[in-house]
Parts: structure tokens; sequence; C-alpha cells
């Protein structure tokens, strides 16, 4: 050992000493980077180092890429010039990698954060973590950026990483300002105001490790660098069909009888209702857990889920991963786990199969045989306080740190593939932390942070890097503020009450029982819809719900707030970004404007370019203007706008849960006084036959007739499984 340790100090010696040769050769201290290898049209990576011991995030992405969507975006160029980009290694094992930016460019990314979606001139530590808003401390740190420019990198490393976006000026850099004097003589001329928080004209990013892979997206817009890094990370998720209905999670300390009549009361006050979450109290013993059912509240789960079941209702399960020495896979998994305990519960190490292995034959065993559909993967976010310290080991050798930024993409990998995958059955859950080159995998993060507009800017931000959002409800002060989060949550990836702690229920505020009724069944209604927009995320890579700055005509209304120096209150003059991110796209078509905050029942809405309508009336909106908006005058719902040229395809009626959603007849809406066409996308909502080709493909196309009016007409395009809706039983032509 002895031999081997001082073996690899030599070699780092050596290495070491040839970066700084070979560096200084070059750019001052830089290496450029010449050699890069294409995957795929738009694509191309490099590495750095030695990539053996390191994890990348493709290594455990859902699936391998998807070229057929791929092949099928446009042929685009390296977006920078040879050398342009380049790097250093440091005898201390740190790597760094400088990608130019040019004065103009707008950058935004790097993961969940809830702070802001401009990320430029920050300094950003990219580590999961459970508190943070921001910063790059979040629940899905993916080290993934995209800039205005036309490009996006990703640093395909599970390792920390920090981020220098466009901070730190280099002494060599002939774009740097020049100086200005922060106690300048009175009367004295400065060209500008004295400020600490400069541009650079680079985002320098750093690890501590022994090699790095950078991949490079280029694109003819935003969204199209977004789907390409999506398709490259094994394209989106398709969740089965029930998974988009609305779900509810029943206090923490609900038992079958408990919960069988939360279900009647969803049925009696005529609300929609397709999934129940159990929390902890479904287990023998929680923080750490057991994995087994509480008999005293669950005397015989199988009756329960199979009853469940058999109303339409599917069952998720709530769980975090540190097992407790009262579980009946503890004394096997105990030699598997690492060093240290959370919640005086051992950590598995499950990069190892035999601990994936002991894990899934017991869920397997007691949850899935019985009907369960699915998990809430909870704690998997990381807190300094309470997680494994950073020097921890694990027996497969592991480190501390690249266990803690996979863990939950780990957790995610083996749910979703030894308990589901391989009975051919979909699932939708939920994961307290992910990372990079998730988009394939069916969990929704949902985090501890609760201001409504943080929900909205988490929407935002989580689509640009291939992750899925909900902005979870869990209680409100008031009637009003009820309802603005209920109306944003339907229509977030996941629309869910979380009521492990309040209680609550859909209809818990009795003067906007009838607005949240309604929000609720317009999203069973838009399930056709939203169900094709999460085809599309699958196929084409395009986020079902997105943050503005990727939808053509929409011009982002950020203002950089100057600081003004303050010997007290701001000693480094420190400016502030003012962004206007509080609306989002939902599908295709739709353009959410949600109010929000406590009382809000009046705001503002920026209409990108062209035409847009009124999603309930067909009026003319406005187009690439302001405009204002009230509650009153929308009688209580929610904002909503639609672009000129859509065609929505609903469900005539609603229906309270999915199931009777199959087969039921269809109303399509079209928006404007366009020709276009519209792709409905059907399978059978629960297999993975739809891998196989297996889907079907309904084209509905909008055309001028002789007299100069508009037509629908319907053709089947593809037609390898049964029809999964009902024919068109009506067409609304929406204008005034």
């Amino acid at each position: 050992m002895k031999c081997r340790t001082i073996k690899i100090l030599l070699l780092f010696g050596i290495v070491g000493f040839l970066a700084q040769v070979v560096i200084a050769s070059d750019l001052g201290d830089l290496s450029q980077i010449k050699d890069w290898d294409s995957p795929a049209p738009g694509i191309w990576k490099t590495s750095i180092g030695d990539l053996d011991n390191e994890i990348r995030y493709t290594d455990i992405a859902a699936d391998k890429p998807q070229m057929e969507g791929l092949l099928a975006l446009p042929r685009v160029n390296f977006p920078f010039n040879e050398g342009q980009i380049a790097y250093l290694m440091s005898s201390d094992n740190k790597i760094m990698v400088r990608v130019p930016a040019e004065g103009d460019e707008k950058l935004y990314g790097f993961g969940l954060q809830l702070d802001g979606i401009n990320i430029s001139n920050r300094v950003m530590t990219l580590n999961v973590d459970h508190w943070s808003r921001g910063g790059g401390r979040t629940h899905a740190p993916v080290p993934f950026y995209i800039s205005s420019r036309g490009y996006g990198v990703f640093i395909n490393t599970a390792r920390f990483v920090k981020a220098y976006v466009r901070n730190g000026n280099r002494k060599d850099s002939p774009n740097n300002p020049p100086p200005v004097d922060r106690n300048p003589i009175p009367g004295e001329t400065q060209p500008r105001p004295w400020r600490s928080d400069l541009s650079s004209d680079a985002v320098e990013i750093q690890i501590h490790g022994e090699g790095m892979e950078i991949i490079v997206f280029s694109g003819n817009s935003m969204l199209d660098i977004v789907s390409r890094y999506n398709l490259y990370c094994g394209g989106g998720a398709m969740p089965p069909l029930w998974g988009l209905g609305f779900w509810h999670r029943v206090h923490a300390h609900f038992g079958a009888e408990q919960t069988e009549n939360e279900v009647k009361e969803f049925e009696e006050n005529d609300f929609p209702l397709d999934v129940i979450g159990l929390e902890p109290g479904w287990m023998t013993k929680s923080y750490p857990c057991t994995f087994e059912w509480q008999k005293k509240r669950f005397p015989d789960p199988s009756a329960f889920v199979q009853g469940m079941l058999k109303q339409g209702i599917k069952i998720n399960l709530w769980e975090n991963p540190y097992l407790s020495p009262e579980s009946r896979i503890y004394d096997n998994m105990y030699p598997l786990s690492g060093s240290h305990l959370v919640w005086l519960g051992i950590v598995p190490d499950y990069t190892l199969g035999e601990a994936r292995k002991i894990l899934t034959d017991q869920h397997s065993q007691d949850h899935i045989s019985i009907g369960v559909s699915g998990y809430k993967i909870d704690e998997v976010d990381g807190y300094d306080n309470w997680l494994w310290p950073d020097h921890a080991t694990f027996p497969s050798g592991i480190s501390a740190e690249i266990m803690r930024q996979s863990y939950g993409l780990l957790m995610q990998n083996m749910i979703y593939n030894d308990l589901f995958k391989v009975h051919n059955t979909r699932t939708y859950g939920l994961v307290r932390a992910s990372n990079g080159a998730a988009s394939g995998y069916p969990f929704v993060i949902y985090s501890d942070a609760y201001r409504h507009s943080q929900y909205i800017t988490g929407l935002s931000t989580a689509s640009l890097c291939g992750i899925l959002w909900t902005p979870e409800i869990r209680d409100a002060e008031n009637d009003r503020e009820w309802l603005n989060r209920m109306q944003t949550v339907c229509f977030s990836p996941m629309a869910m009450l979380n009521a492990w702690y309040s209680g609550k229920k859909p209809w818990s505020y009795d003067e906007v029982t009838e607005p949240v009724r309604e929000v609720i069944k317009l999203r069973m209604r838009l399930l056709p819809y939203l169900y094709t927009a999460f085809s599309d995320y699958n196929r084409k890579g395009i986020p079902p719900v997105r943050a503005m700055i990727l939808e053509d005509g929409f011009l982002l209304n950020d203002e950089l707030i100057e600081g003004k120096l303050n010997s007290e209150l701001n000693p480094y003059a420190e400016g502030k970004i003012i962004e206007q991110i509080d609306q989002f796209m939902f599908g295709p078509s739709i353009m959410v404007a949600p109010f929000y905050e406590r009382q809000a029942i009046e705001r503002k809405v920026q209409l990108p370019s062209g035409n847009w309508y009124d999603f309930y009336s067909g009026r003319l909106a406005g187009n690439g203007e302001m405009i204002t908006i009230t509650a009153k005058e929308l009688n209580n719902k929610t904002p909503l706008f639609v672009k000129e040229g859509a065609i929505i395809p609903m469900l005539s009626q609603t229906v309270n849960n999915t199931r009777d959603a199959f087969g039921h007849p269809l109303e399509v809406r079209i928006y404007g006084r366009t020709e276009g066409n519209y792709d409905l996308y059907e399978d059978d909502g629960e297999s993975f036959d739809y891998r196989k080709g297996k889907y079907r493909i309904r084209r509905m196309t909008v055309s001028e007739n002789r007299k100069g009016r508009l037509d629908l007409s319907e053709e089947v395009i593809t037609d390898e499984s049964t029809p999964m809706f009902g024919p068109i039983q009506s067409i609304r032509f929406m204008t005034e």
C-alpha cells in the first residue's frame, strides 16, 4: 500500500510538472483544448485528465442518447473558435476549464435555482443541499448552463463544482475595463461608478478530481440547446397517464381506514383524484426506516392497496434511504454501507449490485407484489449538519463527495430500472435531489422552499437542465393564497397537495372551493394535450413545462440595478438583477401567468411577439406587449394565454380519474386564424411498449377551405397502438 501511494504521488508530481510545461507554452498558464469528439450533431465532448476513477452523470442516466431525436435536429457548427476553450491542471489535483463569454451574453442554468434565472456575474458552488435557495447549493445543482449566444456547456462529473460565472478578471485579458478610483477627489470625473462585482470575459469552472469531461451543445435557439441536452441524456421522462392526474398526500399519521375515508370525501365533494401518497407513518419505523408496513395502521396492506386500485387510486409510498437496525434487511446491508450514519441509520452503497438487490428484493416482496405504484424518495438532498461528512468512506471506494452528489440519482436509477422497468410498468414519483443527465427519470423534485414566487422560478430553472419540479401546495394563510398556489401547481409537471402535516383538503377554504375544483378539473380535461407534451419531452427533448426564455419571441425584461456605495449598508456597491420570471409555458402553446403571493389579485403579463389569445374566451390579448389582468375580470380563473395557430385537444368533459379518460371523446380548440397542425400522441398509458414503436399519432390539420374559412381534419399517421382517447366530438374556433 505504501509503495502504491509513493507511485501515485510520483505520478501526480510528474503530471503536475508536465502540465506546467505544456501550459506555459500556450496561453500563459492555460492550455488550449483542440481535440473534440462529436457523438451526435450539434454536440461535442472532450476530457481532461484521467476519468477512470470518476463517475460521470451520463453513466447513471436512465437511458442512452436518443439518436433518432438528435438526428432530427438541424445541423449546427461548433460555437467557439479553435482553442478558445482552455484549461488548467494544477499540481494539487484541481482542474479548471475556462469558457469565453462575450459582453452582451446572458447565461442561465446550473440546475434548480430558486433565487433567479440569470446566473451572470456569480460565484456558484454546485453541491446538493437541503436548505439553500440558490447560489448553486440546491436540490439539483446540475453543472449545465446555456448562453443567449447559442450554446450550452455541461461539466459531466459527479464532483462538487465551483463556477465563477463571469466573475474573476484575468490579468492577461484584453477585455478588462479600466480601474476606477473608489475614493476620488471631490469634483473629479469618473468613467463609471466604482463597483466590486465586475464582469469578466469568461466562465471558469473548477473541480477537485483526477479528470473532467466537458460537453458542448450548440443550437439555433436556446430551446434547441436544451432539447439536445435532454436527448443526449436519454430523452425526457414519459410518465403513465395516471401520474398526470391529481395527487393527494394524506397526513403522516393516517392509517388504512382514515385514508379510505379521505378518498370517499374526494368523491363526495366531486374532486378528481388519481394518487394517494402515504407519508412516514405507513412504516414500522422511520428516520431511520424499515420499509416495512406498520400493521397497527395498515393491518392488511394488500387488501388496502388492492381496494384503492379497484377505485382507480394508485398508492405512492414515502421513504428515506437510511436503514433502521430494526429492519429485517439491516444485517445483510450493514457491510455494504458507508462509514457514517444518518439519523442513526446506515447508508447503503447503491453503486454495489448486492446492495441494490437486497433493497429491491424486499421492496418487490412487500410493496410491488401487492400493487404499490411508486415512491417518494425523501432526504437524499443533503444537509451538512445531518448528512455523512465529506471524509466518510463507502465500500465501493466511491468518495463521500461523489456519493452526496449522485445519491438521489442512484435511488432513481434503482427504483426505475429494478422495480418497474424490469416488469414493463411505468412509474411516476417524487425525489428530493437530482443532478445531471436525469431527464429520463420519471421523478419530480419538491423542496422546503415555500414562497410562491420561488415555486414559479423553480418551474423555469428546472426546465433548463432536464429535471421536473412541482411547486407542491401544503398550506396557505388565506383563501386567496390557497387558490393562487393551487392554480400554479395544476400547471406543473405534478399536481399535488401535500397535507402530511396540515391535513388540508382541496375544499378546506370555503370561499374558493369552486375555483379550486374548476382548475383541477381543467387539468384533467387537458390530459390529451399534457400527455402529448410529455411525449415531445421523451422523443424530442422539449420540456413539458418550460421557462419563457425558451419561447420564440419572448423578451426577458431583466434590469440591473446598480449598487450605490455605502460604507455600512453596501460597502462594495453590489448591484442586483431584477428579473421578470413569474410566467411560464405549459406544453407547446399555453402560457401561464399565475397570481401569486398572499393577496395577489392583479398582475402584469409580458406577451411574446405574435398574437396571443385568452384561453377561455378566445379574445385577442395582445402582441408583444405588457398587459395588466385582474382576478375579477377572469372570474378567479388561472390566467392562461394561447399563441396564434395553436390546436389544443381536450377531453370533451371533465373526468375525476384518469382511467375514465381512456376512450373519452375530445373537444379540439383552435386559436387564431393560422393554418397549422398538431400531432396527438397515444399509447397504452402504462407500459414501455412505446419504446418498441407501439404508439399512435393522430395528426390534426387546420387549413383554409374554398370559402376562406378554417377547417379541421384528422389523419392517423402512426397506428401501432390502440386508441387512447375517443373521437373528436366538437371543434371550437376560439376567435372573437
